[in-house]
């Protein structure tokens, strides 16, 4: 599969091969498509999702809690803590029991553990943690109530690995991972937060992406 970057222009968007260029990559990075149906499609997207073709992204859409401080928003204020839809820009819409590929983009933070040594030892990956709270049309509030509480997780990935990336050679490539909502779930529309735990920061170093899945 080629890497591919995402340029979110329409409700079923085509992914470019084309690379898109923005300012101040650091360790931030973010979710791109909640839904990716093909290598090439996306039919989901996190809550104010401004695409990559905004040159503004990197400001706009990282949302990054530092200090492990319990009571941050989990969702970025003023931008993913409600259920606003955009309907260029959707959530997905799944039926209970159905799997979700989530893609992101490294951001230039691969983790490879062959070569990531510590202390004479492999580092272990950063992860990925998917939380909701399973309740249709509610919030998430804050990071105590959610983060750590595993009756609230979904699902746990690497970030960033030569496993789950499609280019590891390039430090933009694309990356995946896998939620599925569970069988029997109501429905309705539901806040999920793919929360990315970087943390080389000793004090604390997260990033969360909030998404709303509609089931039916």
């Amino acid at each position: 599969m080629k890497a591919v970057h995402i340029l979110a222009l329409a409700s079923v968007v085509v992914l470019s091969q084309e690379s898109v260029l923005f300012s101040g990559v650091a360790a931030h990075s973010w979710l791109d498509c909640s839904n990716t149906i093909s290598s090439t499609q996306c039919s989901g997207y996190g809550t104010g999702y401004p695409t990559r073709a905004n040159p503004d992204i990197n400001t706009l859409y990282t949302y990054l809690i530092s200090g492990r401080q319990n009571n941050t928003p989990v969702c970025q204020p003023g931008r993913q803590d409600n259920f606003d839809v955009n309907q260029a820009l959707p959530p997905a819409s799944v039926k209970a029991g159905q799997t979700l590929t989530l893609t992101w983009e490294a951001n230039g933070h691969l983790d490879d553990p062959q070569h990531q040594i510590v202390s004479g030892a492999a580092q272990a990956p950063s992860q990925v943690e998917i939380y909701w709270n399973g309740r249709p049309n509610t919030l998430l509030t804050d990071r105590g109530d959610t983060v750590g509480n595993g009756q609230m997780l979904l699902a746990k990935m690497n970030f960033a690995t030569p496993a789950n990336c499609e280019d590891p050679q390039n430090p933009n490539t694309v990356c995946h991972g896998e939620v599925k909502i569970p069988k029997g779930t109501l429905p309705g529309m539901y806040q999920l937060v793919w929360w990315w735990q970087f943390d080389k920061n000793p004090v604390g170093e997260e990033y969360s992406t909030c998404f709303l899945v509609n089931v039916d």
